[in-house]
């Protein structure tokens, strides 16, 4: 796989994952290191992965995997924080990728039933993008990314590289101006997005690849599928 980046971090956090998705999307990946954020380690564990570093309050990990993990041989660096505090681990985790110089993160794991800690770990992705950083969360069916009109504005996505079938574009901000997609079922040219719309919801890739640009404002890109497998 060629390295576009300089440096890949990947972060599991303690949501949802499906550890047979995670198994065949961390093969397919390129990166130079692996967090485990509480019970993320678990996942990473079950993946058959050691991570370089884990962070947590440790509130969610089971403890004896916990225990397993810092008695064990080349382990990575452990570092626990206070239950009550400030930030959630996910976003401590991705501070210390910040530290080290990652130019791009994946978070697996981000995803789940606990909605507060979904919107925010999407949420993080304004603090990634605002410093020049490419964050996505991914898992086995959707991958969610922001574009900035002033930071990130254009993207491509091939077709065979899309993750499922739909694109869709969620805004952030009150309106989002100079939207233009080109090679979709829906395409659209200095289209103006208000936040609440639905317009840009579901659409699908009709050309070897999407190209996309907006000149003002954010949205969340999303890539989604019904299912996985």
């Amino acid at each position: 796989m060629e390295r576009l980046i300089m440096k890949h971090i990947v972060i599991v956090t303690g949501g949802y994952m499906n550890t047979a998705f995670g198994t065949e999307y961390m093969k397919s990946l390129s990166y130079d290191r692996l967090f485990a954020v509480d019970k993320g380690l678990e996942y990473v564990m079950a993946l058959g992965l050691v991570p370089d570093y884990v962070i947590g309050d440790f509130d969610t990990v089971d403890a004896n995997v916990l225990r397993t993990f810092e008695t064990g041989e080349g382990k990575g660096k452990v570092e626990r924080h206070p239950a009550r505090k400030d930030e959630t681990d996910t976003e401590l985790a991705i501070w210390q990728a910040m530290e080290e110089g990652a130019e791009c993160i994946t978070l697996l794991g981000a995803t789940g039933s606990r909605l507060d800690h979904v919107f925010a770990n999407v949420g993080l992705l304004c603090q990634t993008i605002e410093r020049g950083i490419d964050m996505q969360i991914v898992d086995e069916t959707n991958r969610i990314r922001i574009l900035d009109g002033k930071y990130h504005p254009t993207t491509e996505i091939a077709k065979k590289q899309q993750l499922g079938t739909y694109i869709s574009l969620i805004p952030l901000t009150d309106r989002v101006e100079g939207v233009t997609l080109k090679g979709v079922a829906y395409p659209v040219q200095d289209f103006t997005i208000v936040r609440g719309s639905s317009r840009t919801v579901s659409n699908e890739i009709t050309s070897e690849k999407m190209q996309m640009t907006i000149k003002k404002g954010q949205v969340l890109l999303i890539e989604s599928r019904d299912t996985w497998r």
